[in-house]
């Protein structure tokens, strides 16, 4: 536990600063948290060729990137969340931006289409675009109730999880071949209007 305020204070300003801002983490704040290991490997994925990098993660001797970076980012936001219970509004809005992007990806049939994210976006929330759609709708559910109760604890709204997945799953089957597909346009629905993120 952070028992001295200032210590805190500082340690949840370097993991603001760098899901914000891409800044540095000090090598005490990774090592205490667990996630320097992941830390150092991303930084020296980053500062190798692309294609050195490619050769080594196709034989094995690198890890996927993408993989790095999303558990990198969790750890990362596990450990803010947990020194700062009421982050800044600009952290909610990120959070929320990407809660409206899983929304989405429910209401899409072929999300990876549909939505232009980075690779490191579906694995840090678990989504393998590869699955059948049953399946991957379940990855997308799990992924958007965990953020979604995260964003709860952090800001005292009500929960949209439970609105959203019922209104997905009363439109689910799919549609008869030669019908057109639903896309990103009902990305808003089922989230109530109107709900602010601020402290």
């Amino acid at each position: 536990m952070e028992t001295d305020d200032l210590t805190r204070g500082k340690t949840a300003t370097s993991l603001y600063l760098y899901l914000m801002q891409g800044r540095d983490i000090p090598e005490p704040v990774r090592k205490r948290y667990g996630f320097d290991e992941d830390y150092r490997m991303l930084q020296r994925i980053n500062g190798m060729d692309h294609d050195v990098y490619e050769r080594e993660r196709r034989t094995g001797k690198l890890p996927d990137a993408a993989m790095v970076e999303a558990r990198l980012t969790r750890s990362v936001e596990k450990a803010f969340e947990f020194l700062c219970h009421r982050p800044p509004d600009d952290y909610l809005e990120l959070l929320d931006r990407e809660l409206e992007t899983l929304g989405a990806m429910a209401w899409s049939q072929d999300c990876q289409r549909a939505l232009f994210c980075r690779p490191d976006f579906f694995a840090k929330y678990g989504i393998d675009t590869r699955s059948p759609r049953g399946e991957q709708l379940r990855q997308i559910e799990k992924a958007y109730r965990e953020l979604d109760a995260r964003c709860v604890r952090m800001t005292g709204r009500r929960p949209y999880a439970d609105g959203l997945f019922d209104a997905v799953k009363a439109r689910e089957p799919a549609p008869c071949k030669g019908q057109p597909r639903l896309g990103i346009r009902f990305k808003q629905a089922g989230k109530p209007k109107g709900r602010k993120t601020g402290l």
